[in-house]
């Protein structure tokens, strides 16, 4: 399943009843911590990269689900072209299209 992306896409089908978990902030869908951790990760490094490209599987196996992502990508603030972290580091282009697309979650809130 893709999550998002590094071009700015953010998946938001709510029509799958996927696992949810319930926080002090409310009940959330365990997917939302996906696009919370990408949000996150621009602000906790003061708006220089964004870990997104977020793709991969929910495995419920066990007792705590967990995300086995693949292939993530890191979008960076830098010199136009200067792909710092690949190819897939299309710098603020893909920044600004996540935080275009992005829509703050209950995660999003309790992170602060």
């Amino acid at each position: 399943t893709k999550y998002n992306g590094n071009n700015g896409f953010v998946n938001r089908n709510k029509s799958e009843k996927g696992p949810t978990i319930e926080l002090s902030c409310g009940t959330v869908a365990l997917t939302d911590f996906l696009h919370a951790f990408s949000h996150w990760s621009y602000i906790f490094t003061q708006n220089r990269i964004l870990v997104c490209d977020l793709q991969g599987v929910l495995n419920e196996e066990g007792r705590y689900p967990r995300f086995q992502l693949t292939d993530p990508a890191i979008c960076s603030r830098g010199l136009k072209g200067n792909f710092k972290y690949g190819k897939t580091d299309i710098g603020w282009r893909g920044i600004r299209g996540f935080l275009h697309s992005h829509k703050c979650n209950h995660v999003c809130r309790c992170l602060g």
